[in-house]
């Protein structure tokens, strides 16, 4: 849940720059904690994830499946949403937007 702080402390740099440029460059939201490999994105497909606080995108072969499940597949990364009970909860509990 850690790349979820960065990413939106990202997002929000990448706002003040919008003028610039609408894409931006994010931490993968996968569970290995070591990983710091970079999606990049739209400022407005970020936001469409985080729509949902049990919503998050790993690259592609970052998912788990035994807490998630893919709801999308994008050109180079998945978007997830956690299963229901522990790891969805976790998801919404844990949410730096809530």
């Amino acid at each position: 849940m850690l790349f979820r702080e960065v990413n939106e402390r990202l997002r929000e740099l990448g706002e003040g720059f919008s003028m610039v440029t609408e894409q931006a460059s994010f931490v993968c939201e996968c569970g290995n904690s070591s990983c710091m490999e970079r999606v990049e994105m739209s400022l407005t497909a970020y936001e469409q994830i985080r729509l949902d606080a049990k919503r998050f995108f790993v690259l592609k072969g970052h998912e788990l499946p035994e807490y998630e499940k893919i709801i999308e597949d994008r050109s180079t990364h998945f978007v997830v949403e956690k299963l229901s009970g522990g790891p969805a909860g976790i998801a919404i509990r844990e949410d730096p937007r809530s």
